[in-house]
């Protein structure tokens, strides 16, 4: 028998705090039932806390891990996986390395315990990556015991033995009892099916079993040292299989009889009647088998074991088997009928239920791909309405803004100047004579004219200054948090950069100036009445021969 364990996990504080300190408290409460193995009552917890108005994504994603737990250990699968791949989605998106491997271990057991282990395995093989990644030993250890486990389910015995090994060797250097024995015992369990499976390939199994003795005598020495009840009921189940495999009768009887005592005292009423069926495969293997067949009518007749298809499909063969030795035929052929009769049921509930299992894993994907189409669309609809806005406030040929940007910007500047008394310079800048150019040289060398000034433009721009292309070959240049003799030496620059720039790569013989007209922000002024300003001192310049600045009069 496999041993189990549930690992906590921090959670981020949210900014309600007495529903916060509900969730907390429920989470922390079900994490604390699943360490006691209260799996019903823990479930309980974690669903009032996914219930409560106000969780938060990660506490969602907290109480749907507990739930898969939970949920696995009752025997639910389909609320498992269907609680684990929601948890898993949210932790994979967060990044948290440490959730993603416990959801994983928890979702490798579940599919494991029902036949699905291509599935298990693809969900123990990401365990154990995100473990590692993530530098938690712990969360590595217990991957490598899920997947040991299924290993072991997959028929890969030597596998699962070696990766056994590899978490005993773990346990050793946590400093953690439980892991430990975890570790030994689930080691041992996994030696006893290797030897199994070597018997019946007809192979020698006795070094497997030699090694599974040595483990669970630890293993019950570990649990009995430590009080732990449970834990010492299992690895004495394990060991009295063990000392059968190896024919050590009397042992076995003394230990069935000490396991069978300890699920009396402790209401551990499952593993009792199990060791009453390992009591029957001793008298049995001693050869009595008219006693050990008694012994198991007894056990068919117990109305406890109806809850119990697999106890009662191990009586109901080994009864087969019994009565075919004994030459009793119609009784043989009796118990091998019940025996088909709950092997068929078994098959056609696991394999409905692995359809369930099979669906709900789809349906959970296709909500999550449906969700990331939803997003992809809502970006796609961001991103061409970002397009389209670019488009309206842009001038297709420069690629500076246009008008209506302006419109949209000027504004927003001129506020935060007076907001923060910055002073605001606004520059008109013109070609000269930029219809000889179109003329002469044809609207195509024009069009490049026109884009080589905007680069100029883009230049001299910085983060708090705005040019814009207003119309034609007209330009303005609004210079943020500058006074006027700063936006004057700028200017001059301007002009210096397009006076000797060398055209002629772009049209031989072609030369280009431009004109500035400039005007400085008065205090309460209209932006018509300022830009009017600059304009009227731009045709200053234009009428005193071009190429030069004109400063507007206040």
């Amino acid at each position: 028998m496999n041993s189990n364990q549930a690992v906590s996990e921090r959670r981020k504080p949210s900014q309600d705090p007495m529903t916060q300190t509900t969730i907390e408290v429920l989470l922390d409460a079900s994490e604390r039932l699943s360490a006691a193995g209260r799996h019903l009552d823990g479930a309980v917890a974690a669903e009032k806390a996914l219930a409560t108005p106000g969780i938060i994504p990660v506490q969602q994603a907290h109480a749907r891990e507990m739930l898969a737990l939970h949920r696995l250990r009752l025997g639910d699968y389909q609320a498992s996986v269907q609680n684990g791949l929601l948890a898993l989605e949210y932790s994979t998106a967060s990044g948290d390395l440490l959730q993603q491997s416990k959801v994983h271990c928890t979702l490798a057991l579940a599919y494991t315990d029902t036949g699905l282990t291509e599935q298990a395995l693809s969900h123990a093989v990401p365990a154990l990556e995100a473990a590692r990644a993530c530098g938690s030993q712990l969360a590595e250890f217990w991957a490598l015991t899920r997947a040991s486990t299924v290993h072991g389910a997959m028929g890969d015995s030597v596998r699962g033995v070696e990766l056994g090994r590899q978490a005993l060797a773990l346990s050793r250097t946590l400093g953690d009892t439980e892991a430990r024995f975890v570790a030994v015992n689930n080691l041992a369990d996994s030696c006893l099916e290797a030897a199994r499976a070597q018997r019946e390939n007809d192979c020698d199994p006795s070094q497997a079993l030699q090694e599974g003795l040595a483990l669970t005598r630890e293993a019950v020495a570990m649990a009995h040292a430590r009080g732990h009840s449970f834990f010492e009921t299992i690895a004495l189940t394990n060991l009295v299989s063990i000392l059968i495999e190896l024919n050590e009768h009397d042992e076995a009887r003394e230990k069935a009889r000490r396991c069978k005592d300890l699920a009396r005292v402790n209401g551990f009423r499952t593993l009792e009647v199990n060791v009453d069926a390992q009591l029957a495969e001793v008298v049995r293997a001693e050869g009595n088998l008219d006693e050990a067949t008694a012994m198991m009518d007894a056990q068919l007749a117990d109305p406890s074991i109806d809850e119990d298809p697999q106890l009662q499909i191990r009586l109901h063969q080994a009864l087969y088997e019994m009565h075919k030795q004994r030459g009793r035929f119609a009784e043989a052929l009796h118990h091998f009928e019940k025996l088909h009769g709950l092997t068929l049921k078994r098959t056609t509930q696991t394999a409905g239920l692995q359809s369930q299992l099979l669906i709900n894993t789809l349906e959970v994907e296709q909500a999550r791909h449906e969700a990331e189409r939803s997003q992809l669309e809502t970006e796609v609809q961001r991103v061409r309405a970002e397009e389209l806005d670019d488009q309206a406030h842009t001038d297709p040929l420069t690629r500076l803004p246009n008008r209506r940007a302006l419109d949209r910007e000027l504004p927003l500047l001129m506020d935060r100047a007076r907001d923060l008394s910055q002073p605001l310079c606004a520059a008109m800048i013109d070609f000269d004579n930029f219809k000889l150019v179109n003329d002469e040289y044809g609207h195509a060398i024009g069009d490049l004219v026109l884009s080589t000034m905007a680069e100029m433009l883009r230049a001299v721009t910085r983060e708090s200054d705005l040019a814009v292309r207003v119309g034609g070959e007209e330009f303005l240049l609004v210079f943020g948090n500058t006074e006027l003799d700063q936006a004057v030496l700028a200017c001059d620059r301007l002009l210096a950069s397009v006076r000797d720039y060398t055209w002629g790569v772009v049209a031989v013989g072609l030369t280009c100036t431009v004109s500035v007209g400039l005007a400085a922000l008065q205090p309460a002024e209209r932006v018509s009445h300022w830009l009017e300003r600059a304009d009227v001192a731009l045709y200053g310049a234009k009428h005193r021969g071009r190429d030069q600045i004109v400063t507007a009069d206040a």
